[in-house]
């Protein structure tokens, strides 16, 4: 057995006592693991354990070549103060578990990715002020641990971006995956901003909802199966 944090990032009812619940662990990356859960009885079995995004410390019995791994004693490694029970913050966590299973379904290890994720949820969880676009901030941050950051080296004020190629552009792509220069040049904005300046993007509902469906495409073309979010109705509904 080994020690692992683990991000709680999907959970799926298999039968009335077990949940299918799949991980993205620190040492080990993607895992799925079966649980059984009661309302009492062993810490690992408590339901309360495999709320969305939870981060954890689990023994793991890990091998490579199972479908479903082993787990021993679990434990929360730090209680979530806010995110759970604000009303806006829960339905934006709902949105990036389903989100960042999509986008790690097939990521092995990567110590620096699980380490920006709990930062980044810490951030969300202890902030009081403003994280209405903490999600696009969060998901075009994350293109830089996944290995598919956009280039930005050919920005001009005017330019389209290509999508496919991630790049600036003077000349329209023939296969139309791009974006309009007023769209383009927040893509420059974005990658140097931190959450805590996210207040000065001033992003109207229109531009956050736009801004939304333009790096999700973005993921649909460079992340293989990235899939349909079963949550984007949920985040529309939050900030409409």
């Amino acid at each position: 057995m080994q020690v692992t944090r683990a991000i709680v990032l999907r959970t799926v009812r298999h039968t009335d006592s077990r949940l299918v619940v799949s991980l993205f662990t620190e040492h080990h990356g993607m895992i799925t693991t079966m649980v059984r859960i009661s309302r009492g009885g062993r810490a690992g079995g408590r339901s309360a354990l495999w709320q969305l995004l939870n981060i954890l410390d689990v023994n793991l019995d890990y091998r490579p070549s199972s479908d479903f791994q082993t787990l021993g004693e679990v434990s929360i490694f730090t209680p979530w103060k806010a995110l759970p029970y604000h009303p806006f913050k829960a339905s934006m966590s709902i949105f990036l578990a389903d989100f960042l299973y999509h986008s790690l379904r097939g990521e092995g290890v990567n110590t620096d990715l699980f380490g920006f994720l709990v930062n980044s949820l810490t951030w969300l969880d202890e902030s009081d002020g403003q994280f209405s676009d903490f999600h696009l901030l969060l998901m075009i941050r994350m293109t830089r641990f996944l290995g598919i950051l956009p280039g930005i080296a050919g920005y001009s004020k005017g330019s389209v971006y290509d999508m496919k190629s991630a790049a600036f552009t003077s000349v329209l792509p023939e296969h139309g995956q791009y974006l309009e220069p007023v769209y383009a040049a927040w893509i420059p904005l974005l990658l140097r901003m931190d959450y805590s300046q996210m207040h000065l993007l001033r992003l109207g509902r229109r531009e956050r909802r736009h801004m939304l469906e333009v790096i999700l495409r973005y993921y649909h073309l460079h992340v293989p199966a990235f899939g349909e979010l079963q949550s984007l109705d949920i985040l529309r509904e939050l900030f409409s």
